[in-house]
């Protein structure tokens, strides 16, 4: 079985198990998947975990599941990256010796959806970052106390509901004015989440250095930041 097939296969299972309401089964799936290496985190989290977490997303406006079991299928994703940390660690053992810029991901305030961002500070993690994920609902001011404090060379900010997107931008805005008035070193702001990515014309309404979506996305930014 190729990749693809095995992360096709994976998510098949796990989606089954995750409607069901099953945590254990969905945890031993995972837990079973990385242990023989038949999928990569970039893998799981992109190929499995994204994908069911887009699936309760259209559930929002659809409305098949009642908000509770949205509730707890979101808790058993969370879950889920919990128990792949240890085998990021892994991954990354024989790395530490080597210098690791900083990198902050943040989610803007009034937004509840962390998932996505959890999942970019991993993946951060695997590309060679020290990466702060400082949470979901994170006022403007403290976001901004944050980068002072931590003096990241990225700043990754994603946004799930639309609404924001203004807000997001003058997020962008006040993070460049620390910079201008020299309160923190040069970094690059990364733009990224649900609204942004199925916003029609979002780049001639936001301003960050950068927009992505995948691992790939980050990987090739990284490179050009690192």
């Amino acid at each position: 079985m190729n990749r693809d097939s095995a992360t096709k296969a994976l998510f098949d299972s796990f989606a089954l198990a995750l409607n069901k309401r099953d945590k254990s089964r969905c945890i031993q799936l995972v837990r079973e998947a990385l242990e023989d290496e038949s999928i990569s985190i970039p893998e799981l989290y992109e190929g499995v975990l994204s994908r069911s977490l887009q699936e309760i997303a259209t559930n929002e406006k659809e409305q098949k599941l009642a908000i509770w079991e949205e509730h707890v299928q979101s808790g058993i994703v969370r879950s889920v990256i919990e128990i792949s940390y240890p085998y990021i660690m892994n991954l990354i053992a024989k790395d530490q010796s080597l210098p690791r810029p900083t990198a902050v991901v943040c989610c803007q305030e009034e937004e509840y959806h962390e998932l996505g961002a959890r999942m970019v500070t991993d993946f951060l993690t695997l590309l060679g970052f020290d990466a702060f994920f400082i949470g979901a609902n994170t006022p403007a001011e403290e976001a901004l106390a944050a980068v002072v404090t931590l003096k990241p060379r990225l700043v990754c900010i994603s946004v799930t509901n639309f609404f924001h997107l203004t807000k997001l931008q003058r997020l962008i805005n006040g993070m460049r004015a620390h910079m201008a008035r020299g309160d923190v070193p040069n970094f690059k702001i990364v733009a990224g989440g649900y609204a942004v990515k199925n916003t029609p014309g979002v780049t001639e309404q936001l301003t960050p250095d950068y927009f992505a979506y995948s691992y790939r996305d980050l990987a090739k930014i990284g490179e050009a930041t690192v």
